[in-house]
């Protein structure tokens, strides 16, 4: 069952509409779909106020996908903590896509703004053209990032992903900004563009990874060179990129050997960052 969503106009002010999830679509009338409340500003408005609405309902959320056929950049909270179902934002998507998701999928076929996965803890989330920054990362005063799921942007990264990240996958295939994974606790981070300043700032936990594929700006020096070698988990991980996320970049390094870091020892940590060795 698809939903599609046809924008209006472009809005002068962002449109918070928390209500754009499979979750909240499933079971309603396209009707009650139409009068569901977004907030622009002090207002609180209605979501046909901003779409056209046409298409069938599902009873579940797994079965209904939403379809936003236009720039959705000036939308923020796009499938804001959706378990189930697809998204699919045909051109930009705005402020906060996906934060709190824990399972489901979202594609963006355009660009992303700040916050992307923000805290997210389940599911999937694929943007093909650049996002912002603090991508899949703990909002402010919270000390727990993503948590799980996995999130993959084509083109290029801001500030500070994945910081204060717990489980879970970041791929970025171009290039990121600096503070990528500071105070990582656990997950993944690839990284197959180069890397800015700063990359795993106060990173603490044993199973916490940044891999960089084209090195890194300027590797902090509380970062200890351990060895240089071919890990054979590596090659697991990117295979799993290769073949089940469509990641082409990763078979390119199936036989690299990689220089392994280890720290953050500024504050005791013992995650590691991986760099390729081209």
């Amino acid at each position: 069952m698809e939903v599609f969503l046809k924008p209006k106009v472009k809005p002068l002010i962002p449109v918070e509409a928390e209500v754009l999830t499979p979750d909240r679509f499933a079971g309603m009338k396209l009707s009650e779909i139409e009068g569901l409340p977004v907030y622009v500003g002090n207002r609180v408005e209605k979501l046909s106020d901003y779409f056209e609405l046409e298409g069938s309902i599902s009873e579940k959320p797994a079965d209904q996908q939403i379809t936003i056929l236009g720039d959705a950049s000036r939308i923020k909270y796009i499938g804001y903590g959706m378990t189930a179902g697809r998204i699919l934002v045909e051109g930009g998507a705005g402020m906060h896509l996906g934060s709190h998701m824990s399972g489901g999928e979202i594609v963006v076929k355009g660009n992303a703004s700040d916050w992307a996965g923000a805290e997210m803890s389940g599911g999937l989330i694929s943007i093909l053209g650049n996002t912002g920054d603090l991508l899949g990362s703990a909002y402010r005063g919270s000390r727990e990032g993503m948590t799980g799921g996995c999130i993959i942007v084509k083109g290029n990264a801001g500030i500070e992903s994945g910081i204060f990240m717990r489980r879970g996958t970041i791929v970025v295939e171009g290039e990121i900004g600096s503070f990528a994974g500071a105070h990582m606790n656990g997950g993944a981070i690839f990284i197959f563009g180069k890397a800015s300043r700063g990359v795993g700032a106060e990173m603490r936990g044993n199973g916490s990874m940044i891999v960089c594929f084209k090195g890194v700006d300027s590797l902090l020096p509380t970062f200890i060179y351990n060895t240089i070698y071919k890990p054979n988990f590596m090659r697991i991980y990117l295979k799993f990129l290769f073949n089940t996320l469509k990641i082409d970049k990763a078979g390119e390094y199936f036989e690299t050997p990689f220089k392994r870091y280890v720290g953050d020892a500024a504050v005791g940590g013992d995650g590691e960052i991986f760099i390729a060795e081209t």
